[in-house]
């Protein structure tokens, strides 16, 4: 069963990352990782709090998030494992897809422009970058059916 992850960054995403998923289980019975990456505070604040305390921070941020999508793909019956994680969002989305041996990573695309160019603007686009830049086969946005 291919492992495919699904970032969700913000709200506007979410019912599309669910319809993605569900879309992808059904026709290809993929392993769904539901995948929120919080960025990190600043370190003027974040030293005033514990390392347990910016955990559970980070870890609500992202529940909050990825609750649209979880709660559809659960009406749909469609299994899945869920990840907040923090820093760079694009660096952290190739890395959790390159140890989890992701073969997919569906990402809405934004339209492209010069900065997707050389690796700047869109999340997906700074994804995709990183991606040739590894040499990593991975497909990416929508499903097709």
């Amino acid at each position: 069963m291919p492992n495919v992850a699904v970032p969700v960054q913000d709200e506007r995403e979410a019912d599309w990352a669910a319809e993605q998923a569900i879309k992808l289980y059904r026709f290809n019975q993929a392993r769904i990782h539901l995948l929120n990456v919080q960025h990190l505070l600043p370190r003027h604040v974040s030293r005033f709090f514990s390392g347990a305390d910016l955990a559970d921070f980070h870890r609500e941020n992202g529940m909050l998030l990825l609750e649209p999508v979880i709660r559809k793909l659960e009406a749909a019956e469609v299994p899945h494992k869920v990840h907040v994680l923090t820093g760079h969002e694009a660096e952290t989305i190739v890395r959790f897809a390159e140890e989890y041996a992701c073969t997919r990573i569906v990402m809405e695309s934004r339209p492209e422009g010069l900065l997707s160019v050389i690796g700047l603007g869109a999340i997906s686009s700074q994804v995709s970058h990183l991606m040739r830049a590894r040499n990593m086969s991975i497909a990416m946005g929508a499903v097709q059916v």
